[in-house]
């Protein structure tokens, strides 16, 4: 996907409807724990070396004598977060056999992206394989959105072939993302971990955030049935060998079969966790647009 086709996200305006329910009667802002640069008291402190002279407490001083900081409350937005696989299998190559995934994934990072900045939600990028590869921590800007889809478009295919570290992307995410976050996994969940009982692995996060899986799936793996036998020359991802394989239309029906039985128990998976999940089938903006705007006003009616 070139740079000038991201331009086509700018002006994508899904709605990411979340579905935690907000505390404050301000959209997109939630109660916060923490402490920061807002304009409401929360508490105060003794000064200590390395405060912000600004924070201290003028009536105190001038009263007492006593050097106190400051603390206020911040009024904090939705976070949104783009948690992206980038395993061999979701990868751009020659001569792939899927090879609408990376575009599909493409496509959805810049309509996510996008939209986050559309609605002044600060958007962060997480984009990981056997190890994480580049993280961006969440922040507002038309700039800093910019940088986020520039880099994944320049840099995505340039990842280590072969698996992904799931269990290790799902530990970085516990571990820096704070609580009522919005998560979109976007991944094909064609790692072997997603083959049995994988519902343990999503609990901690699906406990935490507001966490969504977003499964890509290639049309061959859905698409227009084959009339005949074709020979494509393809190559592995993970051990890069190349073949030739005649693909039959017996062949493509097996292949497809199989998908829809992956799909079946990732759909019953989440189910058992309790997460709603997203299928994007098509690498087309308008067609990916529709999918998860589809989600999102869904969402919205559910929750009334």
């Amino acid at each position: 996907m070139e740079h000038v086709e991201s331009e086509r996200f700018r002006n994508s305006k899904l709605q990411l409807f979340s579905r935690l329910k907000l505390k404050n009667i301000f959209p997109g802002e939630w109660e916060s724990i923490y402490t920061g640069e807002g304009i409401e008291f929360a508490a105060s402190k003794p000064y200590e070396p390395g405060d912000d002279l600004r924070d201290l407490d003028l009536q105190t001083l001038v009263q007492s004598g006593e050097e106190e900081i400051i603390l206020r409350a911040v009024g904090r937005q939705r976070k949104i977060y783009l948690w992206v696989d980038l395993s061999g299998s979701m990868q751009r190559f020659p001569e792939m056999f899927f090879s609408q995934k990376p575009e599909i994934r493409d496509t959805a990072v810049g309509l996510l992206a996008f939209s986050a900045w559309n609605a002044y939600s600060p958007v962060g990028l997480c984009a990981f394989d056997r190890e994480i590869r580049q993280f961006f921590p969440a922040r507002s800007g038309e700039s800093y959105c910019e940088e986020i889809v520039g880099w994944f478009l320049d840099h995505a295919d340039e990842s280590a072939k072969g698996s992904a570290d799931i269990p290790g992307a799902l530990a970085f995410l516990e571990e820096r993302i704070s609580p009522q976050s919005l998560v979109l996994f976007i991944s094909d969940f064609h790692d072997i971990l997603f083959d049995g009982d994988f519902a343990h692995l999503l609990r901690p996060a699906a406990k935490k955030f507001d966490f969504i899986p977003v499964v890509v799936q290639d049309h061959l793996e859905h698409g227009t049935a084959l009339k005949q036998s074709v020979v494509i020359a393809v190559r592995d991802s993970e051990t890069d060998r190349r073949a030739e394989i005649a693909l039959t239309p017996q062949k493509l029906e097996e292949i497809r079969q199989s998908s829809a039985r992956h799909l079946a128990h990732l759909k019953w998976s989440f189910l058992e966790v309790g997460l709603e999940h997203i299928v994007l089938d098509s690498a087309t903006i308008e067609d990916c647009y529709r999918t998860l705007s589809s989600f999102f006003e869904a969402r919205k009616r559910t929750r009334g």
